[in-house]
């Protein structure tokens, strides 16, 4: 995974995004900045208290919450427990990401065909981009713009796969 793959478009009318620290678990897939993170969620009863990079396919409505994106790289190694800044996602934000079928998002009109869109980051290479030629409900991200020149999507997150709509 590459440093930058995600960036942050529109802060949402806030001045400043808030940073937060979170653990990492020891031997957890290592965090690059401008990457996506999500709370672990390993165990089904109980939040773990540590933040993972996404994966392929995610966030989903109601099994993953996205924490936001690194800032830095995250401090653990694969004996001990370390640390990742995370810009903290917050209503009204929108971030800027690479789509994955760029032919589909090479025109005004094509963009425009695609907004609102429920959409997931993909992950097939080492890039992360977003996932563009599929919909889902339970997707948890949504189109909201973008630029033909650049082929950049951009796009806000559904509250229900976010840390916001965690209810346990």
């Amino acid at each position: 995974m590459a440093k930058g793959d995600i960036r942050i478009f529109d802060v949402g009318g806030l001045s400043n995004v808030p940073v937060r620290t979170f653990r990492v678990i020891a031997n957890a897939t290592a965090i690059n900045a401008g990457e996506p993170v999500l709370i672990a969620n390993r165990n089904t009863s109980v939040i773990d208290p540590y933040v993972i990079v996404l994966t392929d396919g995610k966030p989903l409505v109601g099994t993953d919450y996205f924490i936001g994106i690194a800032a830095n790289a995250g401090s653990h190694t694969a004996s001990a427990d370390g640390t990742v800044d995370v810009y903290l996602d917050c209503p009204g934000m929108v971030y800027a990401a690479k789509a994955k079928t760029t032919t589909t998002f090479n025109t005004t009109a094509k963009i425009n065909d695609f907004l609102f869109y429920r959409v997931v980051f993909d992950l097939t290479s080492s890039t992360y981009t977003l996932d563009n030629t599929t919909t889902a409900a339970t997707a948890g991200l949504q189109i909201w713009g973008g630029d033909p020149n650049t082929y950049t999507v951009y796009f806000a997150t559904s509250d229900a796969a976010t840390w916001r709509g965690l209810n346990g």
